[in-house]
């Protein structure tokens, strides 16, 4: 029998129809059982649900007279067949769905939602590609017609995604048997980097499994690149001797870093199993607080005397460079190991081979010690466009150094907790999986938001008793306290940026604060005309609703205290923070809801004295 169509979904196929040698239909397919040896997994077997009998058969393909998707025609009885049990040593193709895998074309965990069959020669049906798609999960519902049907109306791509066989790695250990070239061919030609991240989003038992096919260093290299979080669940798993395996491949400060957030008496063992010299060197760093210079530096770096010639600093350099992580400088020290300068490898590779390197080292330097705050080392490296900045001690002794890679994450941290702080929640929530969590965490801002609610309400509830005859004015009320708030959280947000980025001296600072207050004045002026070009718009389109005040001075009222409201939120968003600073409070704590809701209040309080004030004048 020859076929035009060749490939097939198994979704499509198990339900078809079973047929006995008599013709009749005993039975329908429910699944496939796969042989593992193949690059191509091949179809060998079929498990069909019997009719007569209910319960399932398993059928050797030399059991049917056709063996296609077009009709599964048995060559022999039902009754000759054996009972389907499940065994460990059968693999079947739908085990298959819903597993997790790694696309190792686009670096990417996916789910199987379908597998795409292939018939070769009529008779032989090979697995050869796997549908990710969500077409494929409609398909596997039953959907496909609808709500496919409209979906596809809408404009939605419902293609199918197919990644073929030999481009994907099982995890788990019986899927793992079907893709034996996953350690050679696959994950090891994949970058640390894109490895964590598929770490990062698979369960605990496949994160194992990826580590277990990865070379020791590789192995290091995707720990130390993967999250936190992660890092921990999967030295948890593992006994003291392997862990201190995989430890002692990472670099020094990642390992101490993983260290110090795990259980103590779980980290004293691995530090005891671990390589002495290596251990020494974790140890060190584990005296130091994590967001400190001591905490973040590497005690892995070039050093050489500064007697040496610039030939014997590379013969030196080659020596050492495999157990180095990143070399950018190498550190010039006396006998006494005091840093006396240092020395880029531009440099040295521009320089006389026979010249001394103390000839030819800077030794202007900028150095940091192990107490000084991750921040400023951050500023300082930012400022000088450092790769690396030395930590010494206070005898001028190096003892690590404060790479480029560590500021980078330190940058990010530090931005990613100031976004937090400005919406008055933290970085922890983003572990949170309890809404309970949540909530405490977020819930005592929002409390203070709400007090500051009650305190508008009942100056709003005084507002419109005062101004009863004058409603109007009411209308303009949600206006000013939005461009109030607004104005603040700028000149807070510049404010703050500014301050972090150490890019204000003391004087720069009261420049900054008059030219915030400037700046607001000016955009209350502008804004404050619109808004009073409105109001009398709108108030003279309905002359009824306030006879006893003529248009134009309701605007103008309206306009000046939109003008007041945002010169003076300007001042108090700039103010705020250069406050909390001076009492060593975390100036981003000033932004967000507290700055926002205070500027409600006091918008209010403006509009309230303005409208007052200009009111009484009119009356007189």
């Amino acid at each position: 029998m020859t076929m035009k169509k060749k490939n097939f979904f198994l979704k499509n196929i198990i339900g078809s129809p079973v047929y006995s040698p008599a013709q009749r239909n005993c039975g329908h397919l429910a699944d496939f059982v796969l042989r593992l040896k193949k690059s191509f997994p091949e179809v060998t077997k079929a498990v069909l649900f019997i009719y007569e009998t209910s319960d399932y058969r398993i059928a050797d393909k030399s059991d049917f007279e056709d063996f296609n998707p077009s009709g599964f025609k048995l060559a022999k009885p039902v009754s000759e067949l054996p009972v389907f049990s499940e065994s460990d040593e059968l693999i079947t193709a739908t085990q298959l769905w819903d597993k997790s895998v790694i696309d190792t074309v686009n670096v990417r965990t996916v789910q199987i939602n379908d597998l795409k069959l292939h018939l070769h020669s009529d008779t032989r049906l090979f697995l050869t590609g796997i549908d990710i798609s969500f077409s494929a999960a409609l398909r596997r519902l039953g959907l496909e017609k609808f709500p496919g049907g409209i979906f596809k109306k809408l404009g939605f791509d419902l293609q199918e995604e197919i990644i073929s066989w030999n481009k994907i790695i099982g995890f788990s250990e019986e899927f793992s048997n079907l893709t034996p070239k996953l350690t050679a061919d696959n994950l090891q030609n994949l970058h640390p980097a894109d490895l964590a991240e598929i770490l990062d989003e698979l369960e605990d038992s496949d994160r194992l499994s990826v580590l277990e096919n990865l070379d020791e260093e590789i192995a290091a290299d995707t720990l130390g690149e993967a999250e936190a979080e992660t890092q921990l669940q999967i030295i948890e798993q593992l006994d003291p001797q392997a862990a201190s395996e995989l430890i002692d491949e990472m670099d020094p400060d990642e390992a101490a870093d993983l260290l110090q957030d795990l259980d103590p008496e779980k980290a004293r063992l691995i530090l005891a199993k671990m390589d002495i010299a290596d251990a020494i060197d974790v140890k060190e760093l584990l005296r130091h607080r994590e967001d400190t210079a001591g905490g973040l530096m590497t005690t892995e770096y070039a050093s050489i005397f500064e007697d040496f010639t610039v030939k014997e600093a590379f013969d030196h350099l080659r020596l050492i460079a495999t157990d180095i992580e990143i070399i950018y400088y190498m550190y010039i020290i006396d006998p006494e190991e005091k840093l006396k300068g240092v020395v880029s490898i531009r440099d040295l590779l521009a320089a006389n081979p026979q010249a001394k390197v103390s000839e030819v080292m800077d030794d202007d330097l900028v150095v940091v010690y192990p107490e000084t705050e991750q921040e400023e080392v951050a500023n300082l490296m930012n400022k000088y466009d450092y790769m690396a900045i030395p930590v010494v001690n206070y005898d001028r002794q190096i003892v690590g150094v404060v790479t480029i890679d560590d500021i980078m994450d330190v940058m990010e941290e530090e931005a990613s907790e100031d976004m937090f702080k400005f919406a008055g929640s933290s970085d922890e929530e983003l572990n949170y999986t309890s809404p309970l969590q949540a909530c405490r965490a977020r819930l005592p801002w929002l409390l203070i938001t709400l007090a500051t609610g009650f305190i508008t309400s009942s100056i709003l509830k005084n507002f419109m008793t005062e101004f009863d005859n004058v409603i109007v004015l009411a209308f303009f009320v949600p206006v000013v306290m939005a461009m109030g708030g607004n104005t603040g959280i700028q000149s807070s947000t510049l404010i703050i940026r500014g301050m972090a980025l150490n890019d204000y001296s003391g004087g720069e600072l009261f420049k900054r604060l008059l030219s915030e207050i400037a700046s607001g004045a000016l955009m209350g002026i502008s804004c404050g005309l619109v808004v009073g070009l409105w109001a009398k718009y709108l108030i003279s389109t309905d002359l009824t609703i306030s006879a006893a005040f003529s248009p134009f001075f309701l605007a103008l009222t309206v306009g000046i205290a939109m003008m007041s409201a945002m010169t003076f939120a300007a001042l108090f968003g700039a103010l705020v923070p250069i406050i909390f600073d001076r009492l060593k409070i975390d100036p981003a704590v000033a932004s967000g809801p507290f700055v926002t809701s205070s500027n409600d209040i006091f918008a209010l309080i403006i509009y309230y004295a303005v409208s007052l004030f200009m009111l009484s004048y009119a009356a007189l």
